[in-house]
């Protein structure tokens, strides 16, 4: 005798639904700690000028009595440039679905349209947040190899910023640019169709395996150096361009830098970094308005310093073997889960600001935020289209006033890549 069972029935059932989880972290910290610059009501397209000076005056003379001065020499000044750049992210439903959206919880668990669009506004804001820790260039990841449509990652400290995420700042569905990191050519365009922490599966355009070398930047599809600068940007002490000059010929562009080579941050490095802000920032003794950004990684670390020096005393009935924050002096201290994982950069946070042309929202001039889609005949369309963003960029007064510490070691630290893996 056959006997009922549920896959017989499964269609007569109603289902218990539970309400809408969202599966990916959406954690935003440093971009709305930076102060938009005030000095002006609108930003215009030229940006921002920062006229400074570099060179004292020159010719001091030691001289006996009656004694010829040397010739004066006149001191240097010159101008840095600051533009705001645009991030976006553009939008299309069709009509049925802004209808289904607007029907009331009762039908969807999407209330709405704003609803849907503020899950945009999370998707782009998470970018820029991922963003911020960058150079401008805009990569996501770095590539070390490529074989049978699968990217490996980098995901160990190096001297340039970028290289210990693996995969996973890359996005499944979204079309990369892979850029030779020499040239700066776009070597062709891989869509990441799945991913591990340190590896995508990609279906590649106008290329090849052979042809990803290591080292190629893995950028959002024409952004290659059209993104705002960040931390890495600013903070560093290359020879590169910076804010329109050049750090080769101003060296006092350059920020300090305490290279850790791969060994562990101490608290003698945060000495060391602190010191060099009282070198060169005009502030000897304790450093007030100094932020502090450190990965998660390197958070646990400075707070394991502190575990063989925690105490109990006698009547305490709970072990507690954690300090819950790490502390130096007077600086504020901040952690971000989206910078690289060998980083720590302090900075003097009224020299640093956001020059924001447009504000953080939809494009909305004509009036709109949907536009209809025109269609193959150009009479119009049920389908709608849209697009949210910003458009600024970062910049800094006097790199001197900030200080660097790179390649800290992160082995056997809280990395994202082993959150991931």
């Amino acid at each position: 005798m056959a006997q009922l069972q549920i896959p017989t029935i499964n269609p007569a059932l109603n289902q218990i639904v539970g309400d809408l989880r969202t599966q990916y972290e959406t954690q935003l910290t440093a971009y709305n700690a930076i102060a938009k610059r005030g000095k002006k009501n609108f930003v215009n397209g030229k940006g921002e000028r920062i006229p400074s000076k570099f060179r004292r005056p020159v010719g001091i003379t030691a001289h006996q009595e009656g004694g010829s001065f040397n010739a004066p020499g006149t001191p240097r000044y010159d101008d840095m440039y600051v533009y705001p750049l645009a991030v976006s992210l553009a939008y299309d439903l069709s009509g049925r679905v802004i209808r289904n959206m607007n029907a009331g919880s009762e039908y969807s668990q999407i209330d709405g349209l704003s609803d849907y669009l503020a899950d945009i506004a999370a998707a782009l804001q998470k970018d820029i947040e991922r963003n911020i820790w960058g150079n401008g260039q805009g990569s996501r990841a770095i590539a070390t190899s490529s074989a049978a449509g699968v990217i490996t990652c980098q995901s160990a400290a190096a001297a340039t910023y970028g290289s210990t995420k693996g995969a996973t700042h890359l996005e499944i569905g979204e079309t990369y640019d892979v850029i030779n990191s020499s040239t700066g050519a776009v070597r062709g365009q891989a869509r990441v169709t799945a991913k591990t922490a340190t590896t995508a599966t990609v279906t590649f355009s106008g290329m090849a395996d052979a042809d990803v070398a290591s080292g190629d930047f893995i950028v959002p599809q024409g952004g290659y150096l059209n993104f705002p600068r960040g931390f890495a940007y600013g903070v560093n002490n290359d020879t590169g361009i910076f804010q329109g000059l050049s750090r080769a010929t101003y060296t006092e562009l350059k920020s300090s830098v305490v290279d850790l080579a791969g060994a562990a941050c101490t608290v003698s490095d945060f000495n060391q970094a602190v010191s060099f802000l009282q070198i060169r920032g005009d502030v000897l003794g304790p450093q007030s308005g100094v932020s502090v950004w450190m990965p998660v990684a390197q958070e646990a670390n400075l707070l394991r310093l502190g575990q063989n020096l925690k105490r109990f005393s006698g009547t305490d009935m709970k072990f507690d073997g954690s300090f819950q924050t790490f502390g130096y002096g007077n600086l504020m201290i901040n952690v971000a889960k989206d910078m690289d994982e060998d980083r720590l950069y302090f900075c003097r946070s009224d020299d640093m600001f956001n020059l924001e042309e447009m504000p953080f929202g939809t494009y909305d001039l004509d009036g709109n935020q949907l536009r209809m889609k025109l269609g193959t005949a150009g009479v119009g369309s049920d389908a709608y289209v849209g697009a949210l963003g910003v458009q600024f960029n970062l910049g800094w007064g006097q790199p001197r006033m900030h200080t660097l510490i790179k390649r800290a070691s992160s082995t056997g630290l809280p990395t994202e890549v082993q959150a991931f893996s």
